[in-house]
């Protein structure tokens, strides 16, 4: 299993406060039986400059590395917040997974611009990245259609599953083959893989698909 947006690199976001932390939501994770953890820090092109973030990032992914022993895999992501021209951002394509063409985007919960809009469509047409949007289940359900099927690939928060509101049409995205990913999201340890855990059971056999096409996606677009 993979858990493909998760903040566990210590004190590289507000996820985890240091290394203890992030052992921690390790350790919940190999409970919960994942195998490999997408590190997804938050990058803030707004507030935040790329040399910086990428050394950073580096930084406590190296530290976590150190005491990483007989823990989930993690590999380097992470989550880029969309914002017009990011997609003309130097270096961008080192925000994908490693050693893959997958960047996750997250975007933003209130005012979409034209620019905005024209961005996004370029990182799907001409960027040469694969671009995977964050948490769509947080979003206006109308809008996440449109962009799905423009062709843009979704990934899915586990608590989403915790209500029954919407689960039809999360249900019918995952059907389609929009939905390529599932995350934790986790920040801090509370209530760490718990629903992670329950997602997995109300998913059943769509929790299955999804993490083959996880695996299919990181596969294809290898660098």
């Amino acid at each position: 299993m993979i858990d493909f947006h998760a903040h566990v690199l210590p004190r590289c976001d507000h996820g985890s406060d240091g290394i203890e932390t992030s052992l921690k939501q390790l350790r919940l994770a190999k409970e919960a039986g994942v195998q490999t953890i997408i590190a997804t820090p938050h990058f803030y092109p707004d507030h935040d400059r790329f040399p910086e973030f990428l050394a950073r990032r580096e930084r406590t992914y190296a530290a976590l590395m150190e005491q990483h022993s007989g823990l989930p895999e993690v590999r380097i992501g992470c989550e880029v917040n969309l914002c017009p021209g990011l997609d003309h951002l130097e270096g961008i394509e080192q925000a994908c997974v490693q050693g893959t063409k997958v960047i996750l985007l997250e975007m933003p919960y209130e005012y979409w611009s034209s620019s905005l809009e024209e961005t996004m469509l370029r990182f799907l047409e001409d960027s040469g990245l694969v671009p995977v949007l964050a948490h769509v289940d947080r979003y206006d359900p109308d809008r996440i259609e449109h962009l799905l099927r423009l062709g843009f690939l979704a990934q899915l928060n586990a608590e989403c599953f915790s209500t029954l509101r919407g689960r039809r049409q999360k249900f019918d995205w995952i059907d389609r083959g929009s939905v390529v990913a599932l995350g934790s999201d986790i920040h801090g340890v509370k209530p760490g893989y718990a629903e992670f855990t329950h997602a997995l059971k109300v998913l059943k056999n769509r929790a299955d698909v999804i993490f083959r096409r996880t695996e299919q996606l990181l596969e294809e677009n290898r660098i």
